[in-house]
This record gives structure tokens, sequence and C-alpha cells, in this order.
């Protein structure tokens, strides 16, 4: 999805796009006696429930039984996932299918093995009293959206068969005031934050997610180099990390609210309230879990939503993305035995 604005920040106490990273002191493997290895997993938001199958999966001892000593590295606006990889300071990081391929067209060679995210969180939010619940719903009608987010409301109503001109896009910064007020009949923002935080307001809400009208970028993206993929050992090591976050996501299926009680314990400075991160947690299931998922586990994707994001990216003029972008190798090594990682 694309880069959210700062004022997110102050809206939900940091929810964002997560970014996971790596720095690898050693190649240790979880079986050899001299320890673990050493790995710093890079967020790139600062900390929320946003990230809570994460930080159950530390909590858990599951990255330790992959051998691996994590240590979480809270994001924010300025931090560049892609680019701490193509770096070297980061072995994997979460992205988004868009932004990857102009990273890849700017001379990065990265991978998606997984998806955390099985829908995008992409939605149009308005009032429960005039809401908006189909994309024809949307003609005539004033949106709010940040500049950065325009092509993708574009792309969007292309999509859906409806001109651009037949709707008003109202430049407006990341903050629902703008709808509460009147002065726009939706909001374009991320449901797993913007609508968290009118639901704990009160405020009656609705939500259309883009990804069930056709606009599903992929999200939430596993990344790393193509070359740390042609390393034996760098290969495993991105194998365990992923094996044990997703174990921490399956915990986080189970119960989110233990998920945000944690959030809570780990960060009691970040801001956070816990009402919002129970809401929070509890929304994120809706885009996080699939019968894709149930059926081969957590962040797994399907060539139907490859073949779907290349046509996207035409729509969106973005280079940099063929086929090769994607390798599903890791996900069948990790599920080879079914679902449960």
């Amino acid at each position: 999805m694309s880069t959210h604005p700062i004022t997110r920040r102050a809206i939900l106490g940091g929810a964002g796009a997560l970014a996971l990273g790596g720095m690898v002191a050693c190649s240790r493997g979880p079986s050899d006696p001299s320890g673990p290895s050493e790995v710093t997993y890079q967020l790139s938001w600062t900390h929320s429930v946003q990230f809570g199958g994460t930080y159950l999966a530390q909590d858990r001892g599951l990255f330790e039984e992959q051998g691996l000593r994590v240590s979480f590295a809270p994001g924010g606006p300025n931090v560049a996932g892609d680019a701490s990889t193509v770096s070297g300071a980061a072995l994997l990081n979460v992205s988004a299918a868009d932004g990857v391929a102009r990273s890849n067209a700017e001379g990065a060679d990265l991978v998606i093995v997984g998806a955390q995210y099985q829908k995008s969180a992409a939605t149009i939010l308005s009032l429960a009293g005039a809401p908006i619940e189909r994309p024809e719903d949307l003609v005539g009608k004033k949106i709010g959206v940040a500049t950065a987010n325009n092509p993708a409301l574009s792309a969007f109503l292309s999509i859906n068969g409806l001109a651009e001109d037949r709707v008003e896009f109202v430049p407006s910064q990341y903050d629902p005031a703008v709808l509460t007020a009147g002065q726009v009949d939706g909001l374009y923002c991320f449901y797993n934050d913007l609508p968290v935080a009118l639901a704990v307001q009160g405020v009656e809400a609705h939500s259309m997610l883009l990804a069930d009208f056709g606009y599903n970028p992929m999200s939430q993206t596993y990344t790393v180099l193509r070359s740390s993929l042609e390393d034996e050992e760098t290969r495993d090591r991105i194998v365990r990390l992923i094996r044990a976050d997703a174990q921490g996501w399956q915990l986080y299926q189970d119960d989110p609210e233990a998920a945000a009680e944690l959030t809570l314990e780990l960060y009691p400075d970040a801001g956070l309230d816990l009402a919002t991160q129970r809401e929070q947690a509890e929304v994120q299931l809706d885009i996080m879990y699939s019968d894709a998922t149930d059926e081969f586990g957590f962040g797994w994707f399907t060539d139907e939503q490859i073949a779907e994001n290349l046509r996207l990216f035409e729509l969106l003029g973005i280079d940099g993305g063929t086929e090769a972008l994607w390798d599903r190798t890791l996900l069948e090594e990790i599920y080879r035995d079914g679902p449960a990682a």
C-alpha cells in the first residue's frame, strides 16, 4: 500500500505497515551449541498491535526455538525497508508488491516470498448514516484522499468502470475529522486504523474494502534479496525467521486479545490504549487470514494473486514487475507437512 502520512501516528499510536529485517551476526543454526544467531527485526512504524503476532512469537520463545535471538527496532515514516534489505542492513523486510516492483525498477533485485495480508487494507470510510457500500455509490461524492494515494483511487475507479471525473477528489490529510465534520462523503484510508479510531470513539461508520471490488495490491510482503536465496545458509536463516513469525501469527489468530495486552505490556510508553489495541487486533483478522491461509498456511499467496498484481502494475504504470518478482518455494518448504508451520 502507499506510504502513510505521519499523522497516522497521532491517531493510533503508531499503526502502520510492518517491515521485517534481520542483521545476522553469524550463521549458527537452531541446534548449534555455540548459541543463536543475532537478528534485528525492524518494524516500519512505531510499536502497536499491528505487529502482535511477531510479539507473540518473541514472547513464546518461537524465534529462540529456531535458533534466532531477535530484537525489534521501531520504524516510522522515514524507514525504507526495501532499501535496508538492498544495502544488507536487513535480511528480510515486509513491504508491498507495488513498492517492491518500483524498487526493482530502480535497480534492486528483491523477491517476495510471502504475504501477511490476504487483502489490501485500503478502504473507503463513510459514516453509517450515509454509507458508501459499492463502487457506484462513489458517483457524485466528495472523497478525501492524500495526494500520494490518488493513483490508487484512480486505479480503483478504472477497475470498476467509473470515470474519474464522476468523483471529486478532495485533498486531505490522514484525519477522520474531515469526514465527521461533513466536509467529505468518504475518506480513503486503511481498514485497521481510522475505522478503528472512530469505533473506539463510538462513531458508527462503514468501511468498503477496495480489495472486495478488484483492487487488491499484495500487502505486507516478506521481501528478500534474490542473492539471499542463492546462499544455502542465508536461505535457511530466512526460512527459520518466517517459520517462527508465522507461528506467532497463528497464535494471534487464536487469541488477538492476548496480542493486544502483550503489546501494552511490552511498550507501556508507546502512547497506546488497550481499547484501541483490542479493536485493531480484532479488525486485522479480516485481512490477514483467508481460506487459502487455512488450507496452505499463513503468508500464502496464489498464482491468481500474482496475475492480479501484474495487471494492477500495468494500470498504475509500474515497471519492474514480472512473475520472477515472487518465489513461493520457502513457504512450500515451511508448510511441507501442512499449514501448521
